[in-house]
């Protein structure tokens, strides 16, 4: 496992925002996992990692990948956030979180390390 992609160069990296229950998935994310039609999210308590797993096929629990403007696609679930800032160190108040992971081809899944998370700013003023 490796922290790139060494296909194509690109860091795997999505948002997490405690705010809206979002999880922002960049395109390079999901190019690793295969572009898939669907993405199964999961974590490790013990580990604190954040996992998504792609597929083409739906299965229960399965969420619909639809890109946005072509380069990410967002993932909602307010339950799935209060677990994930119940197991996290850094994830605790309202904001976006910037997680970089790590690619296992075998499972088709990518691993976002929870302690790790970077606080970003968000720009009121997006169009500047």
């Amino acid at each position: 496992m490796c922290l790139n992609d060494s296909d194509n160069g690109n860091t795997l990296t999505i948002l997490v925002n405690t705010k809206y229950s979002r999880i922002t998935v960049h395109k390079s994310t999901l190019i690793a996992l295969g572009l898939p039609s669907f993405i199964q999210l999961g974590y490790n308590a013990s580990q604190r990692r954040l996992m998504l797993f792609g597929t083409h096929k739906p299965a229960q629990n399965t969420i619909r990948v639809v890109l946005k403007h072509n380069s990410f696609c967002y993932i909602h679930s307010r339950s799935f956030m209060t677990g994930l800032m119940s197991v996290s160190k850094t994830i605790n108040k309202e904001g976006t979180y910037l997680l970089k992971g790590e690619m296992n081809r075998q499972l088709s899944a990518a691993y976002f390390s929870l302690d790790n998370a970077e606080r970003v700013l968000e720009s009121t003023n997006r169009g500047n």
